[in-house]
Parts: C-alpha cells; structure tokens; sequence
C-alpha cells in the first residue's frame, strides 16, 4: 500500500510533496505472526512437511537431533522439485500469499495444501538459526543455500533491514530441500515426540496404499506406531460403511457385513431432502463391536483390536491428500458420535468403537483452514460436509435399529410358539408318563408353578415400564445437558470479557462493584458444566459390561463429578476406607448408581426446612466384614421422617413435594442385582440418615 503526501501549505514542506511511503513492520511481527498463530511446535514441523507434499515430494524426513533437552536440532529433508532464486525470493521469503490461489495441480497432479507461510514461520523461528540447502530439479547439480539468525532482527529497527545472502554453489546431489533448524528453545520429551509421530503417520493416509507421500520421523516412537497402524484389523470389523457424495451434493451409501455382504443400500432421498451444498467427498467407516463374543468366529482377538482401535480409531478428515487436525485426534468428537452413542447405545458407534476417514479432493476451494492451521472455518461448505456425515451415521443407525427390532419382533413371535408348544409336550408327557390316578395332581402342582410364573412376569413388566420411564428421562436429561454446554461456555466468555474491561478501570472500582459478580457467574458456569458432563457419564455402554469392578476407583469417580454441588451446598466429604484395592462382580453402572442415588439424597435432605445451614457432614466408609465390602454412606442432617422405613424402598414414595420416589428403589434393586444387602437407618451415627450396603467380594 502506497500513502502519497501533497503538502502546499507553506515552502519548507514542499520538498516533501509526492514523497512515497510504505508500511514497514517491527521484528516483532514475527513473533506474533509466527509462534503466536500457531499453538503447539508440532504444527509448525507439519506445515514444513506439507510444504514437501507441496513440492511433490514422495520422501519427506523429520530428524530430531538431541532435542530431549533446549539446544538440539530438527532437520526436514525431502526429495522434491527443490526451489530456483525466484522461488526462494517470490515464494518462501513471501508471508501471507496463499499457495492455494491459484488452484494449478503440481505436475503429480495434487493441488497444493501449503498455507500462508504462517505455519513456516513459526517453525523456522523455534530456533535461534536455520539453515536453507535446496537443489531445484529444473537446474540439475546446483544447491542454493541461505542462513538465518534470528538475534539479527532483535538489533533490526524493521524487518527491512535485513537482507539475506544467497550462496549457489555445484552439488552432486539429487533435487531436494534440507531445512536444519538449530539451537531450538523447545524440547521434545517422549510424550511430544509420540505426538508428532501421530502427526506424522496419519497425516498421510496411513490406510491407503496408492498415496505416494510417506512422511517420517527418526525415532523409536514412530517405528512402534507405524508397526501398530500397519497391523490393521478393518477384515474384523463388524460393518463396513462405503458412501460418498458428488459434485452435485446427491449421495450414495451402502453398509457391508464382516464378510463382504451388502446388509443396507441408500439413494439421495433415503438421507437428505436436499443436495449437499459442498465439495465431492468419500466417507469411508470400519464399525467395531468392542465385545469378547463378537471376535469368536474372526481371526484378531478382542484385546488386539482394542489396543489397535485406542491408537488409530475415530473419524479423520483428509483434505486434498493430507489430515486436518484436530479432526480425529484422540478425544475429538467433531460428528458428535459419542452424544449419539449415550442417546441410543444399542445401534450407535462411538469415536472407541470406529476408524473411518472422510477424503475432500476440493479443486474450488470451498473449504478454507483457519489462520492457526487447526480445523475449518465453518464457512457453508464445510457444515455442509458435516451434515453429509451426520446424516449417513443416522441413516446407518436407522438401518441398523429397524435390524435389531426385526430381530426381536422374530424372538418374540417364537417365544410365543414355543410356550404353546411346550404346554402341548408337558401334556402329552403327562398322558403317557403319569399313572391316571396322579395326573390331576401333577395338572393342579404345573398350574400353580404357572401363576407363580405369571406373577413375576407381571412384576417384571412394571419394573421395565419404570425403567423405561427412567431411561427416558436419562437420555432426555443426556440431550438437555449437551446442548447446555453452550450457553455455559458464553457465560464464561462473557465473564473474562466484564473481567477484563472491569480491571482497566480507575482505583479500586473493578474490586468494589464487579469482582464479586464475575466470580458468582465464574462459580455458576462451572456447576452448570459438571451438570452437563453428569449424564452423559453416568450413561456410557461400557459401564453396563459386566465384571470386576474396582469400588474405590467408582466412588472416587463419583465425588469429583458431585464435587461443584457439595461445595454449593456447604456439604464437607469425609472417607474412610482401607488401603488396599478391593473387587465386586458387577457392572460399574450399578455401582455408580447406588452411590449416585444416595449422594442427591444427601444432598436433598440438607435442603430440608429446618436443617442445619453450617457444619454439613457426609461420611463414606467402607470395611471389609468377612467376604464382604460394607458401604456406609450417613450424613449430619434430620435424617428420615414422616416415612416408614419400610416404604421408603418403593417406587414413588417420597417426603419431598417435587420427589419421583424412585432413587432408592433404584439403590434397592441394583444391590439385589449386585448379590448383596441394603440397610437403612432413620438416626444414624452422625444423627442423620445411614445406609449400609453389603456387597460380595471377589479377588483382586
């Protein structure tokens, strides 16, 4: 940008009239274009790698060099086209320019990935120096080769007055870059350097054979994954999704079996109303059923696959040949598999249970990465490729619910057939096997077995017409508690927003009208958080296998997520348990809600008329009395009233207006599912309410 200055006020500023001026930027810019925009050193070292891919690189080579402490070295070599003076000067010298502009496919046929040179920036710059070796593949046996060092720019008063020094020399070599970035700041411990070689291998796709870029990493870490991601299980999976949509956003999808059978076919309509407003793309999903019975007819194990699926599973996005984080790492949910999941486990996936991969060639640039290189701007384009996604995992679930009812549609019809049929057989044996004189007794003692039958029949329906109510409100609970998390989230923003204006005040105004504010809005979207992360806890699948549970690990768990609500509530948490590790045969959701019920209980019975409002006390102890664990769980309030303690057990007994009644029938019939005891105490060792539960022990 040019600013022309025409000054004829007065003689002595006429000299100065069509003087041309430029902006100039302070070394300081570097920083906050460089490192700053870019929020792990990994990234950067993946930007350098991707400007290989640019290059047309089919090697790319990332060497750490004594970086397990401050001072080492990374070195990035490759063996693409290299880079001429024009390229060096027009090109890698140039911020800001995005390579993708002008949408020419390299001479391999990929369209270029690089970003602005922002991520370049902020990885050259984790050193004090860099080194530039380049051999251009359109000058054979010629090497360019420039240094840089930082310290110049710190005596630098703009980024102007450093000019660099070219050096061609004749080199022997094949056409390559070599970039060494020395003394670095940083180091990389294990963790880092397992990180980067995630980065690394699956920046690629590591699962399609036909690519031909293969970064890697000189190290240990990288040689151990890539031995673990080449293991590859997908023969095992249990459904194999194959759908894409094209140009004009229509979509086809079709779900296979294990063994290559074509189980559920979609055309457009079957999805979507409408076209997808995005770019050509290709989903592909490998669903696991993480379960022992599942892998008894296959050849991996159960334990092999878990182990394979914690290191490489969830679904990633690969845009124009290469991974876009954070799409895919380990613990990003960005198709919301896991929220599904809690809503209906039986038919739904989660981000444990799958590897899949979404593949965008995108030639018109639709979809834009963000300025610090992690994830899409959620422009039109890429909610659309969202909605793709999450439409055909819904069309998948459905397919598979209307599966899963026809299978019990049939069991119920042969349970049926099979009582009638059972009833005509006993009779037949009576008439032949029984002597005339005993069969109205044996007639009469099969009749009352059957009412007997009935009765609990009876009794089990009404238990799942509760149950069911339950799990509706649960899941209905699951999906209130997601959605709140938004709202949270603005609240705090809009607390560190009054915050920070609040402190440029004058004097002590902040400190006297806000600050007590900020932190109740500070303190209250944390208790709304720990209520959003409560049921979708509470209702992850895994909790409902059965096995050893560990009790400790369970109520320990079970504290820290009512933590927020006893503080709230002024409530103080004493344990008493014995050292050791101890087991109960189980499932953990039983667990947790036994001590879940009991806790909100405590907590509602200090809410209670008349209670006391300082010293609130909980106690949780647990002993070991002969083979079994007991669990007292008591507390310091006005115990239990205006009940009797033998209706408390019942469903919908309650003393409190806007109680269900259901918590402690709940608390009643998971111990009895668990092979153990409960007691209840109206007045009990602190004065309030005592439960004690007794469940069997199993070895450690």
């Amino acid at each position: 940008m040019e600013l022309r200055y025409n000054l004829k006020q007065s003689d002595w500023l006429s000299s100065y009239s069509d003087k041309i001026m430029h902006f100039k930027f302070s070394p300081n810019i570097l920083n906050r274009l460089g490192e700053e925009l870019i929020p792990n050193p990994d990234q950067g070292i993946i930007e350098l790698v991707k400007n290989s891919y640019d290059a047309d690189a089919t090697q790319c080579t990332v060497e750490l060099i004594n970086t397990d402490t401050t001072g080492g070295s990374i070195l990035i070599s490759d063996n693409g086209i290299g880079m001429d003076l024009a390229a060096i000067s027009e090109g890698w010298f140039v911020l800001g320019r995005s390579k993708k502009a002008a949408r020419e496919p390299t001479a391999l046929g990929r369209l270029p990935v690089g970003d602005k040179g922002l991520g370049r920036l902020a990885a050259l710059r984790q050193g004090s120096k860099v080194q530039l070796k380049t051999r251009p593949k359109n000058e054979p046996a010629v090497e360019y080769s420039l240094t840089i060092n930082w310290q110049d720019f710190e005596q630098a008063s703009v980024v102007e007055d450093i000019s660099f020094d070219v050096q061609k020399d004749m080199a022997n070599l094949p056409q390559g870059t070599e970039i060494l970035i020395e003394n670095l700041n940083i180091k990389f411990g294990r963790r880092e350097v397992k990180r980067l070689a995630r980065e690394l291998l699956f920046l690629a796709d590591p699962f399609d054979s036909d690519i031909a870029f293969r970064p890697r990493l000189i190290a240990p870490e990288f040689a151990d994954l890539e031995k673990q991601v080449n293991e590859s299980y997908f023969d095992d999976a249990e459904y194999h999704l194959k759908s894409s949509v094209n140009g004009d956003g229509i979509v086809e999808s079709s779900v296979f079996d294990w063994k290559g059978e074509l189980l559920f076919q979609a055309k457009h309509s079957d999805i979507s109303q409408e076209p997808y407003k995005t770019a050509p793309a290709e989903f592909e999903l490998w669903v696991f059923l993480l379960n022992p019975q599942s892998f008894s007819t296959k050849t991996a194990s159960f334990g092999q696959v878990r182990k394979w699926l914690s290191e490489v599973g969830n679904i990633h996005l690969y845009h124009r040949g290469l991974r876009v984080k954070p799409y895919g790492d380990q613990g990003d949910d960005w198709l919301n598999l896991n929220y599904a999941r809690a809503r209906n486990p039986e038919v739904r996936p989660s981000t444990s249970t799958v590897i899949g991969r979404i593949i965008v060639n995108d030639p018109n640039d639709l979809l834009n990465q963000k300025t610090d290189r992690l994830g899409f701007i959620e422009n039109e384009a890429f909610l659309e490729l969202k909605r793709f996604a999450i439409d055909v995992l819904n069309w998948m679930a459905k397919e598979r619910l209307k599966q899963t009812e026809n299978r019990r549609q049939i069991v119920k019809q042969e349970s049926s057939r099979d009582v009638i049929s059972a009833k005509r057989n006993i009779e037949s044996v009576i008439e032949k096997a029984v002597p005339q004189q005993s069969r109205d007794t044996v007639r009469k003692v099969i009749q009352q077995y059957e009412e007997v039958k009935e009765r609990e029949t009876k009794a089990l329906r009404e238990d799942l017409q509760l149950y069911r109510s339950l799990a509706t409100a649960g899941t209905t609970a699951a999906v209130f508690a997601h959605e709140s998390g938004k709202p949270v989230t603005l609240i705090e923003k809009v607390a560190k927003r009054i915050e920070k204006k609040g402190q440029e005040l004058p004097g002590e105004i902040y400190f006297k009208s806000f600050a007590k504010p900020v932190e109740i809005l500070y303190k209250v979207s944390k208790s709304l958080l720990s209520f959003s992360r409560f049921p979708l806890h509470l209702l992850k699948r895994e909790k409902r296998k059965t096995g050893r549970v560990e009790v400790y690990r369970v109520i320990d768990d079970i504290l820290e997520l009512f933590a927020p609500f006893l503080q709230d509530s002024k409530i103080e948490v004493v344990k008493s348990s014995i050292n050791n590790q101890y087991f109960i045969l189980g499932s953990t959701a039983l667990l947790e809600a036994i001590i879940t019920n009991l806790l909100t209980n405590t907590i509602n019975a200090f809410n209670v008329e008349g209670t006391r409002t300082e010293g609130r006390q909980v106690m949780i102890v647990t002993e070991i009395i002969e083979t079994y664990l007991q669990i007292k769980i008591l507390d310091n309030g006005l115990g239990i009233r205006d009940i009797n303690l033998n209706n408390i057990w019942l469903p919908g007994q309650t003393t409190k207006p806007e109680g269900t009644g259901l918590g402690l029938t709940i608390v009643k019939d998971s111990v009895t599912d668990l092979g153990g005891k409960v007691q209840a105490i109206a007045q009990g060792e602190l004065g309030g309410a005592e439960f004690i539960i007794k469940l069997p022990l199993v070895g450690g």
